[in-house]
């Protein structure tokens, strides 16, 4: 890694900062989706520590695995290089999260919580016993959107009335943000890609968009006509959630969709802040169109 300063937009990917917001964001959302009135500030808090947590391990677990210096790139170099500073704010970060855990939030939050912990042990034991020579996988990315949607949907799932847990499990808002997470991992392993090999990941990623934005069309379908999808009516409000959800998920795809045409278009670091961009621009949408329509079921 050069010794020139990086620029402003990188360092929240420097700094493992990038998927905590992404996901707080998604949280946000899915209390939106869930009727979810009031959560503690324990919660939020809890929940951006906890994926800032298993995002810097995976990095430094990453780093290590790779040994050669030469083949990290800019984030996995610099947590790498500051590990020992990444090491102590995870313990401290850990053990402020288990405290509220305990002793802040409701008993269901720790339940949810053990789920999710058994979600990221698999996605680890993957990692680890991966070998050195091969790309991810879309076996490990699976894995790692499941567990990340699950992460940033247990603890406001916890604080609904009346949802049981399948729901959330099962729900298609969360299988949907896992399937942009999982596009967004495999967009950025690909991106090293070159040849044949190039042209095989840009149609399987065209394709998993396409699929994508081929369900949020038929979610806001359902919605024009009043349908539920997958959901029971009675507790999920479909025309103040679910309309402006699924325009947000069309503009996800179609940004995740022009990404992958252009790739080669942009140096590597660029490309994974824009495709983070992409992940949480449904969350953008959804709050602008809500804001602009107070109440989007006239």
């Amino acid at each position: 890694m050069e010794k020139e300063r990086a620029p402003w937009w990188l360092w929240p990917n420097l700094l493992s900062l990038d998927a905590p917001l992404v996901a707080l964001a998604w949280a946000w959302m899915f209390s939106k989706a869930w009727g979810v009135v009031s959560v503690p500030w324990q919660l939020w808090a809890t929940l951006g520590f906890s994926v800032w947590i298993v995002y810097a391990l995976d990095r430094i677990v990453d780093a290590r695995r790779k040994g050669d210096i030469m083949l990290l790139d800019t984030r996995h170099h610099f947590h790498q290089r500051y590990a020992k500073f990444f090491f102590g704010v995870i313990v401290v970060a850990a053990l402020w999260c288990l405290h509220s855990v305990l002793f802040n939030l409701a008993q269901t939050v720790l339940q949810y919580g053990l789920f999710v912990m058994l979600c990221a042990v698999v996605y680890f034991v993957i990692a680890v016993n991966q070998p050195k020579s091969e790309q991810s996988g879309l076996g490990k990315n699976l894995v790692a959107g499941l567990t990340f949607s699950y992460g940033a949907s247990a603890g406001i799932h916890a604080y609904s009335p009346v949802l049981p847990f399948g729901d959330m499990v099962f729900s298609s808002e969360v299988l949907l943000f896992a399937a942009l997470c999982v596009i967004n991992m495999t967009a950025i392993d690909f991106w090293r890609l070159k040849g044949e090999d190039d042209d095989d990941a840009a149609a399987v990623l065209n394709l998993g968009t396409l699929l994508v934005a081929g369900v949020a069309m038929y979610i806001y379908m359902s919605t024009l006509e009043r349908e539920a999808f997958f959901f029971n009516e009675d507790y999920y409000h479909e025309q103040s959630f679910y309309k402006p959800f699924a325009v947000g998920l069309l503009v996800g795809s179609a940004g995740f969709f022009l990404l992958n045409q252009a790739r080669r278009k942009f140096e590597a670091d660029a490309y994974r802040v824009l495709v983070d961009v992409a992940v949480a621009a449904p969350v953008f949408v959804f709050w602008v169109l809500v804001a602009l329509d107070g109440d989007p079921r006239t």
